[in-house]
């Protein structure tokens, strides 16, 4: 059966939103002074013996990692997949995702997610692909360090690489998270921390006290590299 006309102009805005928001995405992002300034050998050793890890960052991030993804990692020839959600959202960003190259698996906490978690499993193991699994998203509550990345890291043995980044001048848009789009032309900053191996010996109590240890981590580094270039954390900041 075919897609109503409502699904089919749905279908075709998303494909048009996809293709302007890759454009837009590597545009601005080519116009960005983008530096790592702690943590390059952890980047070097994963370029220089490629193996899967998970990539962390925070949810408001997401628009400001994709170039430096792309440039640093999926365009030096490491595999990537992209937890997307099953929303109109998650659609559009499967959409740019398969535009760069990125694989996308389906799913969240709420809908498909043993599923998705099963498959990013099979990626890690069969492909040697590195998951990016953004621990606050899709909805929240920002900046906190969901256990699902916890457990996957534990199954798969694949070490979670976390990382900071920040814009000097940017905007923040109307979101949950008031997501981050960096202006043209300015400094971007990168803290790359060091690979974290979750023991498969952990108990549900220890798995506890892992993520938080984690969450402190990823703020800690968002936080430097928000002190690298001078900018305020985006949640504190009033809307313009």
């Amino acid at each position: 059966m075919g897609l109503d006309k409502d699904s089919r102009y749905g279908s075709i805005l998303i494909g048009v939103g996809a293709g302007l928001a890759r454009w837009i995405m590597l545009t601005l992002g080519w116009t960005w002074k983008t530096r790592v300034v702690a943590g390059q050998q952890y980047l070097d050793a994963l370029l220089a013996k490629p193996r899967a890890v998970i990539l962390s960052f925070w949810h408001n991030r997401l628009f400001l990692s994709g170039p430096f993804v792309y440039k640093s990692l999926l365009g030096k020839g490491l595999p990537i997949t992209l937890l997307a959600s099953q929303s109109r959202d998650g659609e559009l960003v499967t959409r740019v995702c398969k535009r760069w190259g990125i694989h996308t698996v389906r799913g969240s906490a709420s809908r498909g997610g043993l599923q998705a978690m099963r498959a990013i499993h099979r990626a890690i193991k069969r492909q040697q692909s590195s998951p990016i699994m953004i621990p606050d998203g899709p909805r929240g509550p920002l900046y906190y360090f969901k256990p699902g990345v916890v457990v996957l890291a534990q199954m798969s043995q694949a070490p979670i690489l976390p990382y900071g980044i920040a814009a000097r001048k940017f905007w923040s848009l109307e979101s949950w998270d008031r997501i981050v789009v960096p202006r043209p032309f300015t400094d971007v900053a990168v803290v790359i921390g060091e690979p974290q191996l979750v023991s498969r010996e952990l108990s549900s109590e220890q798995l506890e006290t892992e993520r938080q240890r984690l969450e402190e981590m990823l703020n800690d580094l968002t936080r430097q590299a928000e002190a690298a270039v001078g900018a305020a954390d985006v949640a504190r900041r009033p809307s313009r």
